[in-house]
């Protein structure tokens, strides 16, 4: 038996019906959909009429905005990985907005989003622009790294960073959103 589904067990289902049953147990308000054809069967969840993930023998295809990769292929992944690769998949939902269940069945959190001078503009697609608006006319040399003056009597309309480079201001999640759209 799981650990993390003591009414699921690993050795008696599929890679597919195991993933598909434990997202769904953690992902409230969802639909799944089955497919059936000669040689595969395709498990499609959907939260408020809209597809996230497309989940069949072969692996899972996140049909939703991610930073990871948008496939999960069983090959790659030993079963005994299975119940942290669904952490992982309802990780990745969870900062996409969807409500996720944690395994006490509380709602997982988003992570805080991190910037660096790795971060790239969702724009001009560049390391090291984007930064954090601090409402001042002057930044100290140690914290220019991290922040860009922007004068009180500017109005920057909620935004929550800026790119030095191009001039995008925006909030955090449009840095998650841009980074990785799955094509259809």
């Amino acid at each position: 038996m799981s650990e993390q589904n003591p009414e699921l067990d690993i050795e008696s289902l599929s890679s597919e019906e195991f993933t598909t049953q434990s997202i769904l147990r953690r992902l409230p308000n969802s639909r799944l959909e089955i497919h059936v054809t000669r040689t595969n069967k395709i498990f499609e969840i959907y939260v408020d009429q809209r597809l996230l993930l497309k989940i069949d023998k072969r692996g899972v295809k996140y049909c939703f905005p991610s930073r990871r990769k948008r496939n999960i292929k069983w090959e790659t992944t030993p079963k005994t990985a299975l119940p942290r690769t669904i952490d992982y998949i309802l990780r990745d939902l969870a900062q996409a907005d969807y409500d996720v269940l944690s395994p006490t069945n509380k709602p997982l959190a988003k992570r805080p989003m991190h910037i660096s001078r790795f971060t790239r503009c969702p724009i001009c697609k560049e390391k090291g622009g984007v930064k954090v608006i601090l409402r001042t006319d002057t930044v100290t040399e140690e914290n220019s790294e991290i922040y860009t003056p922007v004068s009180r009597s500017m109005d920057i309309n909620g935004a929550e960073m800026k790119c030095t480079l191009c001039g995008w201001m925006g909030i955090r999640e449009e840095l998650n959103r841009r980074a990785r759209i799955p094509r259809d």
